[in-house]
Formats: C-alpha cells, structure tokens, sequence
C-alpha cells in the first residue's frame, strides 16, 4: 500500500480546550489521508484559521476566550464553504439548533464514538471537495425537548437540518414519546416560526367529521352546520398542519387528503369555492404505516407522499440517562402549575423509574410524577 499523496491528505483543525478530548481525536484521525492539528484555544486559533482554513474544522462549543460558535461565525464568513463539526457536552435542542445555526456541517455530541467521529470527518471532507454549502437554519423558539442520549440526538440533528425547509416530515414513535412536541419544534425552528402551528388528532375525531374538520364546511352543509367552519387546512395558512395519528383515516378520507396534499387546494364541505392554501404537513403515527400499507388498511400513494423526510422518536425505555433531567424538568413545571415547592425524588425513588418499562412513555411518567405531586 502506498502512501497517500500530498494533494490527497485533508488538512483538520481540531479546537478544543479539553486536552484528553484532543489526544482521543489526535489519535483517532491519525490516518494516512488526514493531517491533523489541534490547538487548545480559540482565540489563539481564530487568525491562523482565517489566514490558512483547513479542508475541516472541529471545535467545542465552551472554551474560554471566543467559544466554538463565535470561531465558526468568523472563520465561516471568510471560508463559506469549510464545513465546521461542531462538538459540545451540554447536548440539548438549542446547542444542535445554534451550531446548524450557524451553518455547522455536523453536530457531534459528547461522550462521541470514535469511529463515529472519524466516519464524520471523512463525510466533511468529501463535502469539502464537492464544494457544496453547510445546512443554516434560522432562529426560532426552543420548544421544551430535552435528552442527551443518542436517540434523541439524532431527533435534535433532523430537526436542526430541517430547519431551512418546508418539506413533509412523517414521525414515528410510540404513544407518549413526544411527537407532538417535535412537530412543534420543527415548526418553531422553520421559516414558517411566525404563521400558524395548527394540530389535529386524527383518533379524537369520529369518522364521519373528519372531513368537516379538515376541510371547513358551509352554512347547512349537514343537520348541525349551522353556520360557515373553517378546516384545519384553511386555519394553518402559511404555517404548519400537525395530523397526529394519521393511521386512523378511513381509505375514503386518506383519499381526499391525498388529493389537497398533490393540489394544494379544496373546497368546504358543502360548498363550492375552491381554496388554495400553502401550508408545512408534518405527520405522525404510532402505527407502522408501510406494514398497514402492506395490509390494505393505508394507502401507498398517501405513504410515500407523507414519508419525505422520517423522524423517529424513541421510547422511554430507550433514554433512561435522561430519566433525572426528564424528571427535574417536569417536577419543575408541576411546581409552578401546583403551586407546590418539590425540591426532587429520592435516589432510591429514581432508581424505581429507572427500573420500570415505561409503557406509555414521558406521558406514562408526567401523568405518575404528578399524581405523586398531588
């Protein structure tokens, strides 16, 4: 095997004042093709940057001096093109949303696999060459969604890419994981942040007023329309449409709101103005569509029209290193809503959560920790 040769090694700057984080990557990245410095600081790195960008940048967020998105804002604005891997162990929602705010290539997390992390340099590198522009996502509201673990990380990164978008996104998860809280954060964090955030469940309406709901009706449409209704579709203008449960549609209604996804117009029931609406669809569904898709019971046209983008929420039983924050975070709402002064659970109390399946989820959890509050 030969060595590579100069033109094929790619220059990475790593910034970093954590001085093991910078030995574990030093060394992880010690290949052939790469050619790797770190430097602890980066204000000391900021000039160098700038004068000579390597083909990709890694950096903290919280150093002393400037911090890493600060680094990635000046060096970027140089360099639009250096594709920047943003590190950071306080791994929330608005650390994801700020780094690809500020046009990250990549949000890692800490504690990181290192061959995750070699696999992501090597991405930027090959993004690099192609010449192609980082994600940027514009400012928005953080919606209360909280975990470390990877999981949800992996929510938090497709939230943050999704963020410049108004494609249709489907999630997935069980009852309780959360859904509706994603789709909120995806409309938040979007260019539509300040129209409508209009949801719907589709299991909380009785068939025969689903397309009443969706869709508006007119003044005497049916016995008990007594005056004109506007529809979900019409209320969410400009903004978003959250269909939770999607999976419950009769195939006559998926039928009809597979027609106003594909014409982005429809009429009230009972009436004959044809309306035109630009709205964001964001779906979810605790069922599997494609297996009710391969049972006759969804259609695969309405499928694949929903699908663009998928975002799996994990269940409970998946993140228990969020138990303690989850916990804190809701014992904290309930203080205010209760009135009450709960300082936390026991050790023992929390080893118990720990201990339990979790069912029915973060809401299975809110709905205990608040009868124990009561």
């Amino acid at each position: 095997m030969t060595e590579a040769t100069r033109t094929d090694v790619a220059r990475v700057v790593i910034v970093d004042d954590d001085r093991a984080i910078r030995w574990v990557l030093e060394r992880a990245l010690a290949q052939p093709d790469l050619d790797v410095e770190c430097i602890e600081r980066a204000d000391t790195a900021l000039a160098r940057l700038l004068e000579n960008p390597p083909d990709v940048l890694v950096t903290d967020i919280r150093m002393p001096g400037i911090d890493g998105l600060d680094l990635m804002s000046r060096v970027r604005a140089a360099h639009p093109d250096l594709p920047v891997i943003v590190m950071t162990a306080h791994s929330d929602l608005d650390s994801a949303v700020a780094s690809y705010q500020g046009g990250a290539f990549e949000y890692l997390p800490k504690p990181f696999d290192v061959d995750e992390a070699l696999a992501l340099v090597r991405r930027a590198v090959a993004h690099a060459r192609e010449r192609q522009r980082p994600v940027s996502v514009p400012e928005g509201l953080s919606a209360e969604i909280i975990g470390e673990a990877p999981a949800m990380q992996e929510v938090f990164r497709a939230i943050g890419r999704l963020s410049h978008s108004h494609i249709t996104v489907l999630i997935n998860g069980e009852s309780g994981t959360g859904k509706e809280r994603v789709a909120q954060a995806l409309h938040q964090h979007s260019p539509r942040s300040g129209k409508p955030f209009i949801a719907l469940n589709m299991a909380a309406i009785p068939r025969d007023l689903i397309e009443s709901e969706l869709f508006g009706h007119e003044k005497g449409a049916f016995t008990g329309a007594t005056q004109q209704r506007k529809g979900r579709f019409e209320l969410a203008h400009q903004g978003t449409l959250f269909l939770d449960e999607v999976a419950e549609l009769s195939l006559e209604a998926q039928s009809k709101l597979l027609r106003v996804i594909q014409e982005q117009s429809f009429e009230r029931l009972g009436g004959s103005e044809t309306i035109k609406v630009n709205i964001r669809l964001v779906a979810a569904s605790h069922h599997d569509l494609l297996k009710r898709v391969e049972q006759g019971l969804f259609r695969m046209d309405l499928y694949y029209r929903l699908n663009v983008f998928p975002i799996q929420v994990p269940p409970l039983r998946a993140r228990l290193e969020d138990m303690p924050e989850l916990v804190s975070h809701i014992l904290h709402s309930l203080n205010r809503k209760l009135g009450k002064k709960i300082r936390g659970v026991s050790q023992k109390g929390l080893k118990k959560l720990m201990a339990y399946s979790w069912p029915g989820n973060v809401r299975e959890l809110q709905n205990i920790l608040e009868r124990e509050a009561i």
